[in-house]
């Protein structure tokens, strides 16, 4: 049976040269590089040197990087260190992944002042509901890049500079992973505080992410322990998996301008296919990622055609990894969908990695929606 990979939002298959990178660190750097011995030392400079490499990519001229082992924690470790007994808005979009909608939930029991910004209709982010809670006295946000289930690219330069406008101490935070080597960032362009990426969704290894951060001192120790991370994060250094994680954002940030028109012609011939076979959907959000399809298939459940396209060797999902256990789907309920609309969503996501073919895929589709039909 052909196995066919549409689901590079939830995780990328490691890229050959990332995997080549970690297994080579794992015999040459064997090391815990907070040892005393000449080998260790020089580890950690290698490491430390890793990290001002990651700053310019980024195009970060100032502030440090923080490395954990996932996005998902270095998420809680933003949210966590916000005081729920300082006065002031903590805004958060609405649209968020479970790693920050969750930890911003426990900030509101603790006494936070915790506001949602919905979504718009077409997927955006509600700016006429944001400039009112910041007329209200904003102290915080919180607002990704790129949605982790439409792939609606928000307009993080203009979310930073109204916040700032409003409140010059105002933290400005944004979750990266779906955007790093698939969106241009500039960081210094940006102005956000806070911004987190994530390896194993460009091809690195599972394991390592990272955490930019313009000031440390608005950040509390996450994880108490060695003192490692800043006395952020403690824990030995997974070095293997940050290295690899570079060679992959390397790769990723030289061929960005390729995988993207390859990507992008894929998605135009998907949608394309899709209505050649007279199936009837809606695509969901506007302005979006071309490594994300979201769209809900009417007349199915999309669950059911998920299972069925399993059986056939197309893996997609029908909302993020982290809240597939969850009924429902926040970002397309806050959008205004109804529950026909949301049952039926499927995401298709992508990767330069592999070569579609959409007529195939669209073809197959079909006969499984009809399938399940009758």
């Amino acid at each position: 049976m052909i196995m066919i990979y549409l689901d590079n939002a939830s995780t990328t298959h490691p890229l050959p040269e990332a995997v080549s990178e970690f297994n080579l660190s794992l015999a040459e750097n064997g090391y815990n590089m907070g040892a005393k011995y000449k080998g260790a030392n020089l580890l950690h400079k290698k490491y430390e040197m890793l990290k001002s490499r990651l700053k310019e990519k980024l195009g970060a001229s100032n502030g440090e990087i923080v490395v954990g082992a996932s996005a998902t924690l270095l998420n809680n470790l933003v949210i966590s260190s916000i005081n729920p007994k300082n006065k002031g808005i903590v805004a958060i979009f609405s649209g968020e992944h479970a790693s920050v909608l969750g930890p911003a939930k426990k900030l509101k029991d603790n006494g936070a002042d915790v506001r949602f910004i919905p979504l718009t209709k077409s997927g955006d982010f509600d700016y006429n509901y944001y400039e009112e809670l910041l007329k209200e006295g904003v102290r915080f946000v919180g607002c990704m890049h790129v949605s982790n289930e439409t792939g609606q690219i928000f307009d993080i330069k203009r979310i930073t500079k109204l916040a700032k406008e409003y409140n010059p101490n105002c933290l400005v935070f944004s979750d990266g992973v779906q955007a790093l080597a698939k969106t241009k960032i500039d960081l210094d362009d940006l102005g956000v505080d806070f911004y987190t990426i994530s390896a194993h969704k460009i091809g690195g290894i599972i394991g390592a992410s990272a955490l930019y951060v313009r000031d440390l001192l608005k950040l509390k120790p996450f994880i108490i322990g060695g003192g490692q991370e800043f006395d952020l994060v403690s824990g030995t250094e997974n070095y293997p998996a940050f290295s690899a994680f570079m060679v992959a954002l390397t790769l990723g940030l030289t061929n960005f301008d390729e995988n993207y028109a390859k990507v992008s012609k894929f998605k135009e011939e998907l949608i394309s296919e899709l209505k050649a076979q007279n199936i009837e959907f809606r695509i969901n959000g506007t302005l979006t990622s071309p490594y994300i399809l979201n769209i809900s298939f009417y007349g199915v459940r999309g669950e059911a055609l998920l299972y069925a396209l399993d059986e056939r060797g197309i893996m997609v999902a029908n909302g993020s990894a982290c809240s597939s256990k969850k009924r429902g789907n926040v970002t397309l309920e806050s959008m205004g969908l109804n529950k026909i609309e949301v049952d039926g969503a499927v995401r298709f996501s992508f990767s330069a990695q592999y070569d579609y073919d959409a007529k195939a895929i669209a073809k197959i589709i079909k006969e499984e929606i009809d399938k399940i039909k009758h």
